[in-house]
């Protein structure tokens, strides 16, 4: 009896774990450049800050039912845009987007803004990267050192009215 018990603990978890990974796999699919460019392109726009750092708004939209940057040529309905990976390196901002099918929690083809963080006042360059590690330049934007001020001040103002 003692012994199924211990199989039991065992085998359970590892089922779950392999379940989950599976689950992920298919759920979770990075879109690669050509699908991108198929679905209607994508952008950024200025970032917006925020206490919790700076964030990029991407504009793409997996179904392929809007032009961002070229006309799409396919349509994907259940498609949703599941996640953007970020990774900066310097003053370069690299995103990919993973797509996955629609469920009730997430309805929505169009991506989300992302977290970039607190930068420094700079250039910076945006890329999207797929797995063939290839780069293609998708914005740009610079943060001057007025943002800064004007954000610190805007802090300084309403701490002081409260």
């Amino acid at each position: 009896m003692k012994r199924n018990l211990r199989i039991t603990l065992i085998v359970l978890p590892l089922l779950a774990a392999g379940i989950y990974i599976f689950y992920d796999a298919i759920m979770h699919k990075t879109a690669d450049w050509d699908f991108i460019q198929k679905v209607g392109g994508i952008k950024t726009q200025t970032p917006l800050e925020t206490q919790d750092g700076f964030y990029l708004p991407v504009i793409c939209n997996v179904s392929g039912t809007d032009s961002i940057t070229v006309k799409p040529t396919l349509i994907y309905s259940a498609l949703s845009c599941t996640k953007i990976k970020v990774d900066i390196t310097e003053n370069k901002i690299y995103l990919t987007v993973l797509i996955g099918i629609s469920n009730s929690n997430n309805i929505n083809c169009n991506c989300k803004a992302v977290n970039i963080g607190h930068l420094k006042h700079g250039s910076y360059k945006v890329y999207y990267r797929d797995k063939s590690s290839s780069e293609h330049q998708i914005g740009q934007f610079d943060l001057s050192e007025t943002v800064f001020f004007n954000y610190a001040f805007s802090i300084k103002i309403r701490s002081s009215n409260a």
